[in-house]
């Protein structure tokens, strides 16, 4: 029994990476991670800046673990006004991988803040880099021998260049953005020209595609000591031939003391034709503490709703980060966002 079921998973994942890798689907490229309200940075250009400080960001997230292959993702965030306070910059990396396959992400970011009056502000920002692309093809185990697609590793540089509004408020913001606009195939060229050149079977490719974002959230007291903080953040990937378009992560979070934040998330998906939502992806819970006011430590744990909750043990992020203050510019208490 113990056997068949890893052979199971094998397949499972083999399957993953297949699609993820090879097929003419355009899967999710981007990553996600349930802290995404502490990480904006390489969702949104536009964030850069506005925590108004030199802000770090380190997360690790462990997809679907107890599966061989699964996704694991690590990303680092830097950012903060520069000294005339309109303009921003900032940079992050971010290394995703699955299976035989490797994405490492190198972006520099610059926003341009306009005050809207009120404490409110809008940020125009712009993203530019480079994606390394790799992917070991040979190191699959695969029935057909001969297949030309396994014949040969996929090692691609690709640029990277998104851009992305932002408007904040101590107590709320909204965004819109698309981490990257640049369309193409990851595949080599030279496989591309031989299935193209071979009538007897399909073409198959990995393609790159936008995905636009939209988040946004608010705090409302609930006490003298207590916030109840509401965030969202929808995902539409921007290909007709993807059978799930859209996610969506709702997270309700209790802030307590400005120092321990308690929250739970849902995420779902659903169809471009699909009037109504599917079964949901996973249930999340989430904790982050705050040591001292420029100390952040985060974990989130989420429980796999769909089918591959069969077989792994969840998926879990782990966040850190670091707001730097100055004597002329200190942090401003509380930071809700």
């Amino acid at each position: 029994m113990i056997i068949k079921l890893k052979q199971t998973v094998q397949y499972l994942v083999l399957g993953i990476l297949f699609m993820f890798s090879v097929s003419d689907l355009y899967g999710q490229q981007e990553p996600q991670y349930s802290q995404f309200m502490y990480n904006k940075l390489p969702i949104n250009a536009g964030y850069t800046g506005s925590r108004e400080v030199l802000s770090l960001r380190a997360l690790y997230r462990n997809q679907w673990s107890g599966i061989t292959g699964a996704p694991q993702t690590a990303t680092f965030s830097i950012h903060s006004p520069l000294k005339k306070e309109a303009s921003a910059l900032g940079f992050y990396m971010i290394n995703d991988r699955l299976g035989v396959t490797n994405q490492t992400y190198f972006d520099a970011s610059y926003a341009y803040r306009v005050p809207l009056g009120k404490g409110v502000k809008l940020s125009i920002g712009l993203n530019a880099g480079l994606l390394w692309f790799k992917s070991n093809l040979m190191n699959l185990k695969i029935d057909q021998q001969q297949d030309q697609v396994f014949q040969q590793n996929v090692n691609k540089v690709v640029p990277d260049i998104g851009a992305g509004l932002y408007i904040y408020h101590k107590n709320a913001y909204f965004g819109f953005s698309v981490p990257n606009f640049i369309k193409g195939d990851l595949q080599d060229a030279d496989v591309i020209k031989k299935f193209k050149n071979d009538n007897s079977g399909s073409f198959l490719s990995a393609h790159r595609t936008a995905h636009f974002v939209t988040m946004a959230g608010g705090v409302i007291p609930a006490g003298k000591v207590l916030f109840i903080r509401p965030q969202i953040m929808y995902r539409y990937i921007a290909s007709a031939e993807q059978k799930i378009a859209h996610t969506l992560d709702m997270n309700l979070s209790l802030l307590i003391y400005n120092r321990v934040n308690i929250g739970a998330s849902y995420r779902t998906s659903f169809h471009n034709k699909s009037t109504g939502l599917l079964n949901g992806d996973s249930f999340d819970a989430l904790i982050e503490v705050w040591p001292t006011k420029q100390l952040l430590i985060g974990f989130a744990y989420d429980y796999t709703l769909t089918k591959l909750g069969d077989y792994s043990h969840g998926s879990y992020d782990i966040i850190l980060g670091y707001d730097f203050s100055f004597e002329k510019k200190r942090i401003i208490t509380p930071r809700y966002f």
